[in-house]
């Protein structure tokens, strides 16, 4: 391939189309289901085409969140602290509603008893 045809490659995200286009889609996060099953919640489906189409990808990765599949050890005592979700400039500030509406992020919210 000459270096103009990979240049032109690289360019229209063939390389990698799910970063380059966009087209992440929601992401499933259950890795500490025991611990949500406690908590009364489900696991979290959280809207990564929605937050594209508001926020420019350098403002949370890797700033906030690492690229990588199972690289952030992300849970409600760390967005509690102010980390992942819970950053000052997310669900911890004006910008979005707050971190205590369980329903707008977990699935299976069970009513507080």
């Amino acid at each position: 391939m000459a270096k103009s045809n990979i240049a032109a490659v690289i360019l229209t995200g063939l390389l990698m189309p799910a970063v380059a286009m966009g087209a992440i889609g929601n992401i499933r996060l259950d890795d500490k289901i025991a611990s949500m099953r406690k908590a009364g919640v489900g696991p979290v489906i959280f809207p990564h085409g929605k937050h594209e189409k508001i926020y420019k990808c350098g403002e949370c990765h890797p700033k906030i969140f690492k690229d990588k599949h199972g690289a952030n050890d992300s849970s409600m005592k760390y967005n509690m602290e102010g980390r992942f979700c819970g950053s000052p400039n997310c669900h911890n500030s004006m910008k979005a509603f707050p971190l205590d509406r369980c329903a707008n992020c977990h699935t299976n919210v069970r009513a507080a008893k």
